[in-house]
């Protein structure tokens, strides 16, 4: 009844991203593509640093609009970068490695840059499910790293997916579970082994007002979730290649 109860409500809301909400996001992710593609020719090392999930400035509030900024450090013995960035990107293979993906493909490989498309469903107390194109360009780095920039350069939810009803929504007129994402790999080959950064920027919508049981798990919760799966997987599916 919980369950369905939840659906009842979230039928009767949508949202709406706002040029203002946008804008607030843009601003962030400056700062935040500023450091990172510093941090991919920066000396020094990732090596030694702790290994776990890393709050940034996730849940920061702008108008309409929550920003999520999480980072996860992982280290794997005995293993290559080149092993980790086949799987990074070889996005065929990413609905057998990722929990949430459905589906996934290369659309476009030119150089250091490649389009990808997955098909998602994440589920937390509701199940929403969307399709999300990704610009990936590999970013500048010394020879014992491997440094990308992913931009979901759309991201479109899919009501009644599987459905005969199964219909796209106009992207930024819809639930608001995820508006905009941008993810950052940092990868580092030492004679131990790799060690792997992820860092994950998105946005969705606020919390309204009286339904904050409804979407707080999805919108406050998930992010943090979604990256967690996204490096176990990744460390998963890498040991399986050796």
């Amino acid at each position: 009844m919980h369950f369905l109860g939840a659906v009842f409500v979230a039928a009767q809301f949508m949202a709406t991203l706002e040029p203002k909400t946008l804008r607030a996001f843009d601003g962030y992710l400056t700062g935040v593509d500023a450091e990172m593609t510093a941090r991919a020719t920066r000396a020094g090392s990732l090596a030694g640093q702790a290994a776990g999930i890393f709050r940034n400035d996730s849940g920061k509030e702008v108008s309409h609009g929550l920003v999520h900024d999480w980072s996860a450090v992982a280290f794997v013995p005995g293993v290559k970068k080149a092993q980790a960035v086949h799987v990074l990107e070889d996005f065929a293979r990413h609905s057998s490695i990722y929990p949430e993906v459905v589906e996934g493909r290369v659309e476009k490989r030119e150089g250091s840059r490649l389009i990808g498309f997955h098909r998602l469903k994440k589920k937390k107390v509701l199940e929403v499910n969307l399709e999300a194109r990704y610009l990936v360009d590999v970013l500048p780095s010394p020879a014992n790293r491997y440094a990308s920039r992913s931009i979901a350069t759309e991201i479109v939810e899919v009501s009644d997916a599987g459905t005969k009803k199964e219909h796209r929504l106009p992207a930024g007129h819809d639930h608001g579970f995820l508006w905009r994402l941008q993810t950052y790999w940092t990868l580092e080959e030492t004679p131990q082994g790799l060690w792997m950064e992820v860092r994950s920027v998105s946005l969705t919508r606020d919390v309204p007002t009286g339904l904050g049981w409804v979407v707080k798990p999805i919108v406050r919760d998930l992010p943090r979730e979604s990256l967690e799966a996204l490096m176990e997987a990744t460390k998963k599916a890498i040991l399986t290649t050796r």
